[in-house]
């Protein structure tokens, strides 16, 4: 056992976005555990439509408004865009999360900063969210 008087180990703390990353790669693997276990791998374009089961249309809002926090609104369409040629999205899915894009503001959502470019952990997150999506279909 630890003494009181025992300096406090050197553990690197992880950010919270560390923490909830970590958190969106575990429920993919989860997703994707439970499809490995029926046997029936799902088939590209893994998202035909979206959703319109009850707390669908939260998911989407909370994907989108990540992209657009982080990227804006431009590399948002460009990364649904992507999905679309690496057929994660069908292009009636990606048109409709573009349809839900309107219902964001970009006024004052930059104003000192430039916006991100997405990195591949932001790529395999919005998977997340697209596994997420087409389990609720």
């Amino acid at each position: 056992m630890a003494d009181e008087d025992d300096p406090p180990l050197d553990v690197p703390e992880e950010s919270g976005e560390d923490v909830f990353r970590l958190g969106q790669r575990e429920e993919l693997m989860r997703l994707q555990t439970q499809i490995m276990a029926t046997g029936d791998l799902p088939e590209k374009p893994y998202l035909e439509t979206l959703p319109t089961r009850h707390g669908a249309e939260v998911v989407v809002f909370e994907w989108l408004d990540f992209l657009v926090e982080k990227a804006g609104f431009e590399n948002t369409g460009n990364a649904l865009s992507y999905y679309e040629d690496v057929e994660w999205l069908s292009a009636d899915a990606r048109e409709a999360l573009r349809e839900y894009m309107h219902g964001f503001a970009e006024i004052d959502r930059f104003e000192e900063e430039e916006p991100d470019e997405l990195d591949g952990n932001d790529h395999v997150l919005s998977l997340v969210y697209i596994a997420r999506l087409a389990s609720m279909s």
